[in-house]
């Protein structure tokens, strides 16, 4: 017998097609015309196969049904069906669905690798990273071979200041060399220079950066230099044939405030020409000093001094002892000399401490005095022939006291005020006393 639907050749009795599963009508008697086709049902849920029923052998599909034929005879029970044309609809029944394969056997779960997302993270942060390095290492080229930190700036604009005031062709050289005869202009002996020896006092100075420290806030820094230059004072002394020696050369520190602001960083001009004027100008001790040293001056000075101050007040009764204001000068000052020791500033007053060694002219007064009275006693009055040989013994005893003198070292403190224009006066309880030690 065959299968109605699938044309499968099936033994006698079987209920169900091995192929495709389908009921298995009563076969087809043959020469009898079939029975009209049935209305189409909704296809009936296909029970399982009897337990006792052999287990369906899958096979290929024919190509096509085959008829029942001669040779074939189907079974004469029931009624007798022939192949649907390829036309006709398809059967109420499902199509027949080939078996499963067999699953495969499960394999070891892999862990599972990022997605596209994660990925693309990780790149993402590998670049920013890669550019922050760049990025520090550009910043290291910018400073080590284009960018200059504010030391070198500082120090660059302080050696061009500087630069600046030491150049007497420059606006800022003149003003340092007005400023210098100022100061000149207000001691007690002012040598009256001209101008080329300001200028040769600028160009014989040098001056040289030490540094730059930059405050821990980053908006301050303290510059240092240091200026090297005769001192004023004995340069241009020494320069108009008024001294013998321009003076030892000087250091002079100078110290600077730079403010920094934005990428710029500068120094305030008031502030830097004070600190400028300050090195490279006498000092207020120095100024002090230098009108001690003209009051006492030095032993040729003193000298010259002296003899002039015996000649204009005392030159004629010195004559008329028949000695000479020289003979007088060399028997007083022989062994003269002063020190001038610490000096204090404070404010607009200061104080000096001075030693001057010289014989006391009030000795050696009062020596002569009591020699020359002790011989007056004692001559026999016929022995002097005229007055003049009474004025040439005399001039004979106060040389010989002058010349027995022992000088003395006499210590004194004098008092030094300050006028509004920056000039250091003496007080006249200090010059009365320097006096009163010279015997003036």
């Amino acid at each position: 017998m065959f299968c109605t639907n699938c044309g499968k050749e099936l033994p006698e009795g079987t209920m169900f097609c091995t192929q495709c599963g389908r009921p298995v009508e009563a076969a087809a008697t043959p020469g009898v015309a079939p029975a009209p086709e049935p209305v189409p049902q909704p296809a009936p849920a296909v029970p399982p196969a009897p337990e006792a029923a052999p287990q369906p052998v899958t096979a290929p599909a024919p190509e096509a049904a085959y008829p029942p034929s001669a040779a074939n005879p189907a079974p004469a029970a029931g009624p007798v069906y022939t192949e649907a044309p390829q036309s006709s609809p398809a059967p109420a029944y499902a199509a027949p669905q080939p078996a499963p394969a067999p699953a495969p056997a499960p394999t070891p779960e892999q862990p599972k690798k990022k997605g596209g997302k994660g990925k693309i993270v990780g790149i993402v942060l590998g670049i920013v990273a890669l550019v922050a390095v760049l990025g520090v290492g550009g910043y290291f080229v910018y400073m080590n071979f284009f960018a200059t930190g504010p030391e070198e700036v500082i120090m660059e604009d302080l050696e061009a200041q500087l630069a600046d005031y030491s150049d007497p062709t420059s606006g800022n050289g003149d003003r340092l060399m007005t400023e210098a005869d100022n100061v000149l202009s207000g001691l007690a002996a002012y040598p009256s220079p001209g101008a080329d020896a300001y200028e040769a006092w600028l160009e014989d100075s040098s001056f040289t950066v030490d540094g730059v420290v930059v405050a821990d806030d980053g908006d301050t820094a303290t510059a240092t230099a240091t200026v090297t230059h005769a001192p004023l004072i004995e340069f241009v002394e020494n320069h108009e044939g008024l001294a013998d020696d321009p003076g030892e050369p000087q250091e002079t520190t100078l110290e600077l405030t730079y403010v920094r602001d934005g990428s710029s960083w500068t120094a305030d001009g008031d502030e830097l020409e004070e600190a400028v004027f300050t090195a490279y100008l006498p000092s207020d001790e120095e100024l002090i000093i230098s009108d001690v040293d003209s009051y006492f001056e030095a032993d040729d000075d003193m000298r010259s001094g002296f003899i002039a101050g015996l000649e204009s007040g005392s030159g004629s009764e010195l004559g008329q002892l028949g000695i000479s204001a020289d003979e007088f000068a060399d028997a007083y000052l022989d062994g003269y000399g002063y020190e001038v020791g610490t000096v204090t500033v404070d404010g607009d007053t200061a104080e000096v401490e001075v030693t001057v060694t010289i014989k006391s002219y009030t000795e050696i007064m009062s020596t002569f005095e009591s020699n020359f009275n002790a011989w007056a006693e004692s001559v026999d009055p016929s022995t002097i022939t005229s007055e003049d040989q009474v004025y040439q013994k005399a001039g004979e005893m106060l040389m010989e006291a002058a010349q027995a003198a022992e000088p003395e070292a006499y210590d004194a403190t004098l008092t030094f005020s300050q006028d509004s224009s920056g000039v250091w006066w003496m007080d006249s309880s200090s010059e009365y006393e320097l006096m009163s030690i010279l015997g003036l």
